[in-house]
């Protein structure tokens, strides 16, 4: 199988996770070769209208099983519809899979999808979403068609899990990694700003009560204990100057939505706090891989009441959920299953045959396949 991966990025650098796993599928047999083309790179060099023709040329002379458009969610994209149509017309056509990472709105408020991105699933065979339930439900009525959640994975290239950080010196009680993104205008239509507006309470909250025992890191924080912005391979050595780590309210409660920052927060080894999203719990199991707290509970009674445990046994717990986290949710894994979903799709003539590998074993993959799945009517 020869797959055509076109990558979010300006170079193959910006995301390496992705580049290394297809490189260990195509090593271990899963695939047999591959093609990594970073899009905004190359349209930045040759223009985007170069761009979708090289991919119908290189599907022509190549023969690509897959065409994988990733994350082709920017509102910069121009339309993909010309492309896509003509890689269906191909005498040899490839399986068309798209995806998206982002937590886009799942109602009538902003931000919405990029036209970019609705066209693409729209033509695509099969759209990898990071959020399904109503988000899922608002892609099917624009026509795309089969939705499978996937959601985002650790890079195992740049991070790692840890197991030995109960010795390492705690500057802090708690950490957070995270960018102010506030929008100076207020905008009640957009989500990001009411979730802005929960993460500004959060945060003075935390800082009112634990002052410099909370770790603040981040652009645009302009409060008494903040400690500016670090590189982004730098999160989990942050995150093991605290006790505990925490993460601010996401920017979508549609089901399974988590970004991947929780997964390098958990894989540091140190014990997560973790805003809960409807059916998140079907991935990560609560006081074991990480502690949840809902949208409306009290982050400062939970950081209290985890400070009263001992500590030695959340340590324990979080370095085997460090291990959870390398074992099942790396970039790596999520492109074996998009590879095996498509292999699947192929065999079971061009319909869905989805085997999740990331759900937590007690789950009963038969109930669940409902909520995880949305297939195309036609």
């Amino acid at each position: 199988m020869n797959v055509l991966f076109l990558s979010q990025g300006k170079k193959i650098n910006d995301h390496p996770g992705w580049h290394d796993a297809l490189l260990k599928l195509q090593k271990e047999g899963e695939i047999t070769n591959f093609l990594n083309i970073p899009y905004f790179g190359y349209a930045e060099k040759y223009g985007w209208g170069a761009f979708y023709i090289k991919v119908v040329q290189l599907c022509k002379e190549e023969g690509y099983d897959i065409v994988y458009f990733h994350h082709f969610h920017s509102k910069i994209i121009p339309s993909p519809k010309k492309c896509l149509i003509q890689l269906k017309k191909l005498n040899q056509s490839p399986v068309i899979i798209t995806s998206c990472g982002d937590g886009f709105s799942d109602n009538w408020m902003l931000p919405d999808y990029p036209n970019a991105f609705k066209e693409a699933s729209s033509i695509a065979d099969i759209s990898f979403s990071t959020q399904m339930g109503r988000a899922a439900d608002k892609m099917v009525n624009w026509g795309a068609n089969n939705i499978v959640f996937s959601p985002l994975g650790m890079c195992q290239v740049r991070f790692k899990a840890y197991s030995q950080v109960k010795n390492l010196k705690k500057e802090f009680d708690f950490v957070l990694v995270g960018s102010k993104n506030a929008n100076k205008f207020i905008n009640p239509i957009s989500k990001y700003w009411w979730a802005s507006k929960k993460r500004l309470k959060l945060i003075k909250d935390m800082n009112s009560h634990f002052n410099s025992k909370f770790g603040l890191f981040g652009n645009g924080w302009d409060t008494k204990y903040s400690n500016g912005p670090i590189p982004f391979e730098m999160q989990q050595k942050i995150y093991q100057k605290g006790k505990f780590a925490i993460d601010a309210p996401p920017y979508s409660f549609s089901d399974y939505y988590t970004s991947n920052r929780h997964l390098f927060q958990i894989a540091s080894g140190v014990p997560t706090i973790m805003f809960e999203t409807p059916r998140i719990k079907k991935l990560f199991k609560e006081n074991e891989h990480c502690y949840f707290i809902s949208q409306n509970d009290s982050l400062l009674n939970k950081a209290e009441e985890l400070l009263k445990i001992n500590y030695d046994e959340l340590i324990y717990k979080a370095q085997e959920a460090a291990k959870y986290i390398e074992e099942n949710h790396t970039q790596y894994h999520r492109m074996k299953f998009k590879i095996d979903t498509v292999k699947r799709y192929i065999a079971n003539n061009n319909n869905l045959d989805v085997q999740f590998p990331f759900f937590l074993p007690e789950v009963n993959l038969k109930e669940e396949i409902k909520y995880a799945t949305r297939v195309s009517k036609i």
